[in-house]
């Protein structure tokens, strides 16, 4: 505060503003007016409202007035921190940042956000983007990132969302033909070497070579392709990726005695060609799928928790299966010397100026307080292994050994040699994990099973295209008729009461995403205009419903089809 000259002066109207270093952050005149202006221009329904500056509080006590009941306002003041706890009230939802770090504000920005919205605003109070210009531009780079990861995410899923479930239909079958990775938690006490495709890599692979038969190695999906042109089989590689590109990456690899561990996100054809054991697990968020193979298949496959990268799921895999300590090598986040991965790696890209602009690449500290080149993907998969490292309670240590890229916040960095030699034993014969041998499961019990959820899906469908044909009938242009609503609250508790017994699972997020970001309320609407709203989102709702029941029926009788081919 020794920085700032700050004086408190009357005004006009006998109210109080604020001068600081010759700058007014209110209004001399009418403080309150002032406020009332820039709360009518800048004021976007449904936005999360982030405010630079609270001062004497003018802007935000109109902003309180004006937002609607459970809206979300975030004030970020470095300088006053004397604020109207009136504020703190169950009608809007507020947060107060004091201290302008872009973690802080980043983690709370997301936090407010839902269904990957990017719908952020900005208002900044006067002056204050001359009194704290560096923090300031802090705010809007840390808003514009939240932003840029959101957008990365709702891609994702918008992409991936209908691979996603035909992935978790077939590979129901997977699962249960064979084993859980529950029976890999903690089987070693050894050191676990997680390894990821990066431009680093090349780094350590004569050092890996050495110390091979001493460590468990876990490869990250396509990283195995770089290990096998070294000569190096890993013991474990992790699948997840749900594309097509990751099956003809997998296609082409035999003869090797590397274990699989994969989601239940991994293309299922994956599953069908490998070769040797294979290991389930399911992705934290999925708990309710998890219920569901439990109680309708008997099977227990843990959650585990990732991010965006088979590189996060291999990271946690390792903490779940080792007690001892942990490596991760070959984990650039990053576009170490222009480069996308290991020279070797089928995915390799040489990085120019185009690619660069393509995909918006940006500067971020290095593993060496350096910069390197970035882009927010790899921001993304970094976040995530920042995230994963301080929730995991590991009872051995943890350290980055890339040796290059991006620096890991919070995860310790040393040299690989240097791990090596201090935690791997000369002496030491390591033995692969031999699974419990898999029991004799019948084929004519899970084609029961998914039969019975045919039953389900027919049933809810024939539901909704009644309930439609209702909706399309109403008569009124302002209000429901008695007879639409009993179908469409008959068609909600259907899906209530049996989605616990159908993989309905991710075919749903890019429909709950629309449906909920699409259609909300405005200020001021026309009994017509809601009317109109409503039963265009009721419309979408249910005409999407119908296909994906539709579609992940046609997934389920698929694998009926394969299973019948398996007697």
């Amino acid at each position: 505060m020794s920085n700032y000259n700050i004086e408190y002066v009357s005004t006009n109207n006998n109210l109080k503003t604020i001068r600081v270093n010759n700058f007014f952050l209110h209004s001399k005149y009418n403080p309150i007016q002032e406020a009332k202006r820039i709360v009518e221009k800048e004021l976007e329904p449904n936005f999360v409202h982030v405010v630079f500056g609270y001062g004497l509080g003018y802007i935000i006590d109109e902003l309180k007035n004006k937002l609607r009941k459970n809206e979300k306002l975030i004030v970020i003041d470095p300088l006053f921190k004397d604020f109207n706890e009136e504020l703190i009230n169950d009608n809007i939802d507020f947060t107060l940042i004091e201290e302008v770090k872009s973690e802080v504000i980043e983690s709370v920005v997301s936090s407010k956000l839902g269904n990957f919205s990017k719908q952020v605003k900005i208002i900044c109070s006067p002056n204050y983007d001359k009194i704290l210009k560096e923090e300031y531009l802090i705010v809007l780079e840390s808003v514009k990132t939240v932003q840029r990861l959101q957008q990365v995410g709702e891609n994702t899923t918008r992409q991936f969302s209908l691979d996603w479930q035909e992935n978790y239909v077939h590979n129901i079958l997977h699962s249960y033909m064979n084993h859980s990775l529950k029976e890999l938690k903690q089987v070693y006490n050894c050191p676990i070497i997680v390894i990821s495709g990066g431009p680093s890599l090349k780094k350590q692979i004569v050092k890996l070579k050495e110390i091979k038969e001493k460590i468990i190695t876990i490869a990250s999906g396509s990283t195995i392709d770089s290990l096998l042109n070294h000569g190096i089989e890993p013991d474990y590689v992790v699948s997840i990726d749900g594309g097509i590109a990751n099956y003809n990456h997998f296609k082409e690899i035999s003869n090797i005695k590397s274990q699989l561990i994969f989601g239940f996100s991994s293309h299922y054809k994956i599953q069908e060609i490998f070769p040797n054991i294979k290991y389930a697990l399911l992705d934290v968020g999925d708990s309710a799928f998890q219920n569901y193979l439990n109680n309708v298949f008997s099977l227990d496959v843990p959650l585990i928790a990732g991010g965006a990268s088979v590189a996060n799921f291999a990271f946690t895999v390792a903490c779940y299966m080792t007690s001892g300590p942990i490596a991760i090598i070959g984990q650039d986040l990053a576009y170490t010397d222009n480069k996308s991965h290991e020279d070797s790696n089928k995915h390799f890209i040489e990085v120019d100026e185009s690619y660069k602009k393509s995909r918006g690449m940006f500067e971020i500290t290095g593993y060496y307080n350096d910069s390197v080149l970035t882009d927010y993907a790899f921001l993304l998969m970094k976040r995530d292994f920042e995230r994963l490292n301080r929730q995991i309670e590991h009872p051995s240590p943890i350290f980055n050994c890339t040796e290059g890229g991006a620096k890991i916040g919070g995860m310790e960095q040393i040299p690989f040699s240097e791990f090596c030699d201090s935690f791997i034993n000369e002496e030491t014969n390591l033995k692969l994990n031999s699974p419990s041998k898999l029991q004799s499961k019948g084929n004519d019990f899970f084609i029961g099973k998914m039969q019975a959820e045919i039953a389900i899906y027919n049933k809810i469908i024939g539901e909704i295209q009644i309930g439609l044909a209702k909706l399309n009938s109403n008569k009124s242009n302002t209000v429901f008729e008695k007879s639409v609503l009993r179908e469409l609250d008959k068609i909600d508790k259907s899906i209530k009461k049996y989605k616990t017994r159908t993989a309905m699972n991710h075919i749903f997020d890019p429909i709950t995403m629309d449906v909920l970001r699409n259609y909300e309320s405005v200020p001021n609407e026309s009994n017509r205009a809601t009317f109109d709203r409503v039963f265009n989102q009721n419309k979408e709702l249910y005409s999407r419903l119908l296909e994906a029941f539709k579609v992940t029926r046609q997934y389920v009788l698929d694998v009926i089809e394969k299973t019948n081919k398996l007697m």
